[in-house]
């Protein structure tokens, strides 16, 4: 009797890697990137066009389909290529569905911060939670050693950043003055790096007054959660070369207005949102490679969105930026469990890991260490980690005479 299989893997390019176990490199990589057709979408500029972008599209070998002026697709790059050769009139659409579909297919592979350089391509990284402020949700940091030995401790535990805030953002809380939060953030950013703490050091900001003062004191990046509000903002963190994290908001900071949190189509209004403002940031100088994009989990959204975004996540991935992911412990998860943040461990570890497995590759998180682990592990069935992993030659903990487990009580004794 005969049987056929599918070869699949978590990693983008495993595929090709098991192809390659078969066949030359050359057809395991045409049979791979037919593998990884992916469905794009553009709106064009009317329902004629868009009929005539599908027939040029069938005519190289895609699948398109349009209703109006939306068309989708699921093309290989080699079919857009060649419809790009043969319909010029159609250039400006088939270039941006290629961008799309090749920022989906090829992960970014590093994120540049000033002087650190971070690989984003095959694992996802920890930027620790560092509130200093009188006011947050959770785990408030008071006082300048205690934020120190916090960040000594996020650096012991895995994480690759700690993102230091002085301003909460819940609508109960009043915006505070730039001077007050400077405040808060500066000497704490002063005291890690006199510490010589080996992470880097972003400061959740939307003001470019704080975003300068927190750069010249040595700081990586700025994580803005206001969408470059701040239209001095952007030049600020190019001007120190510095990284930047530009995240979708509906509505304002610190303001709640449930009636306003209604989309169409949620996805299409986030990603458009964030395109238009990495424009923006990099036409003031922040280069290419120092921008991190956040759909914004909770900020102008309720549970509903917030869930679509993570059955959608990959979405973003065509804006060809590495994604971060704040789920942390969030007011969402603890309305869909009816628990409070305390509780919210589990669920914040099975939100990072739908991240990290659509595309996420920075986490803000409040639980370092066990997050550090559930990225390690995400990252560990890659072809090109799993070879350079060493492992133990026994599970840790096994009692090497008997040859049995040791009970807690015995490894305590």
């Amino acid at each position: 009797m005969l049987f056929a299989r599918i070869l699949t893997a978590t990693d983008p390019t495993g595929v090709e890697t098991r192809l390659r176990e078969y066949l030359n490199a050359p057809a395991a990589a045409a049979l791979a990137q037919a593998k990884q057709a992916t469905i794009a979408a553009i709106d064009v500029a009317d329902a004629q066009r868009a009929t005539a972008l599908v027939a040029a599209l069938v005519a190289c070998g895609a699948v398109a389909e349009c209703s109006g002026r939306f068309v989708a697709t699921v093309a290989t790059p080699a079919q857009l290529a060649a419809a790009q050769a043969r319909y010029e009139e159609f250039a400006g659409e088939i270039q941006a569905l290629t961008v799309a579909v090749c920022n989906a297919r090829e992960p970014v592979a590093i994120l540049r911060m000033r002087d650190r350089t971070l690989a984003v391509c095959d694992e996802a990284h920890v930027m620790g939670i560092l509130n200093v402020t009188p006011d947050s949700f959770y785990e408030r940091v008071r006082g300048t050693k205690t934020a120190v030995d916090v960040a000594r401790r996020c650096a012991a535990d895995g994480a690759a950043l700690v993102d230091i805030g002085g301003q909460s953002y819940a609508h109960w809380n009043p915006r505070i003055a730039a001077e007050e939060e400077c405040s808060r953030v500066l000497p704490v950013v002063e005291a890690i790096i006199a510490a010589k703490i080996d992470v880097a050091l972003s400061i959740d900001t939307w003001k470019a007054s704080v975003a300068r003062t927190a750069l010249e004191a040595g700081a990586h990046l700025i994580n803005d959660c206001s969408g470059l509000a701040d239209p001095d903002l952007a030049a600020v963190v190019a001007q120190y070369d510095a990284a930047l994290v530009v995240m979708h908001i509906k509505g304002e900071l610190n303001v709640r207005s449930v009636a306003a949190y209604t989309y169409g189509d949620a996805m299409k209004e986030i990603i458009e949102f964030l395109y238009e403002r990495t424009e923006s940031a990099r036409a003031a100088g922040v280069a290419r490679e120092s921008i991190v994009i956040d759909p914004g989990l909770e900020f102008g959204k309720e549970p509903q969105t917030d869930l679509e975004i993570l059955d959608r996540f990959g979405e973003l991935r065509a804006l060809g930026y590495p994604i971060l992911l704040a789920a942390s412990r969030k007011s969402f998860l603890g309305r869909i469990f009816g628990r409070p943040a305390q509780e919210l461990l589990v669920p914040s570890l099975a939100t990072a890991g739908l991240g990290i497995a659509a595309g996420a590759r920075l986490l803000r998180v409040h639980d370092v260490a066990e997050t550090v682990a559930l990225a390690a592990m995400y990252a560990a069935v890659s072809p090109r980690r799993r070879e350079t992993i060493g492992w133990a030659d026994r599970m840790p903990g096994r009692d090497e005479a008997a040859g049995n487990p040791r009970s807690r009580r015995a490894v305590e004794k």
